[in-house]
């Protein structure tokens, strides 16, 4: 199976849960929490980013990484609403599994200057030395517009986590560019440096 294929049918993959918990021994896990169209409590419309949920997949299957996606509309929006199941889930999640770093994955429109945007609270929520190995490994495979915290500082999973533990956590926009169908090239690379970046870090954590 080639990339193509084997992303697509991890994208279009159906699961009745709301949830999706994967299991991984590297201790990075990515979120995926807006893979479906939601309603949120103020009755606006969030549209569903493709190819998040296939990303945070891709990367437990192949890197060892835990993965935790949202399937279902469960009428809160994870990033925006301040108390939901998702979020209480995570935790425990975070918790007994020793987590290190949290990766929330969203997707933001082709009309941004950006490739990728860190949102760290102004970098509150993470380590220098862990945003620049990631800006990196961005950058080592031409994904160089590169934006911070403007104008995703981080959303309420990023600051509940902050608030909780200590640990890092990273919000990351990803350019609909990176994430179109009729451009798979583009998230292979994107795919490609968040591997790249997995690698070094398992490799930091093992001197």
């Amino acid at each position: 199976m080639n990339f193509k294929e084997e992303i697509n049918e991890l994208e279009n993959l159906e699961l009745t849960n709301d949830y999706k918990i994967s299991m991984g021994n590297i201790p990075i896990l990515f979120t995926a929490p807006h893979t479906m169209e939601q309603v949120r409590s103020d009755g606006s419309i969030k549209k569903a980013e493709p190819y998040t949920k296939a990303i945070a997949l891709y990367l437990n299957k192949h890197m060892n990484t835990y993965s935790m996606i949202k399937l279902l509309d469960t009428g809160l929006d994870s990033n925006r609403d301040n108390h939901d199941e998702f979020k209480n889930k995570l935790l425990d999640l975070v918790d007994e599994h020793n987590i290190k770093l949290v990766i929330d994955l969203h997707g933001a429109s082709v009309n941004r200057e950006f490739d990728v945007e860190f949102g760290t609270m102004n970098n509150l929520t993470a380590d220098f030395s862990t945003i620049n190995e990631l800006k990196e490994a961005f950058i080592e495979n031409g994904i160089t517009k590169i934006s911070f915290n403007n104008p995703f500082k981080g959303g309420a999973i990023t600051q509940y986590l902050y608030n909780k533990k200590d640990i890092d956590v990273i919000q990351l926009e990803i350019n609909y560019k990176y994430r179109d169908y009729s451009n798979l090239e583009n998230l292979k690379l994107l795919i490609e440096s968040l591997s790249n970046f997995i690698k070094q870090y398992k490799e930091y954590r093992e001197r």
